[in-house]
């Protein structure tokens, strides 16, 4: 699993900035979604979880996908 890209959309959703963090794996994306008050907020809150997840990941693969919300995109 490797983190390919973190997307943090410009505008706000319902008074909350909306990021996701994109994974892949063995030809799979795999997806993490974050929200937040801020965009800076959001961007930090997804790297931060996004860097957590693949050291849980390494360990333990379905409860990392369960604990972070990580789901096939």
């Amino acid at each position: 699993m490797k983190l390919t890209e973190i997307f943090v959309n410009e505008q706000e959703v319902a008074g909350e900035y909306i990021a996701q963090a994109f994974f892949e794996w063995n030809g799979q994306e795999w997806e993490m979604t974050i929200k937040a008050a801020s965009k800076a907020e959001a961007e930090a809150q997804a790297t931060a979880q996004a860097a957590a997840y693949l050291q849980e990941w390494a360990v333990d693969q379905n409860a990392a996908n369960e604990k972070y919300g990580v789901y096939p995109f």
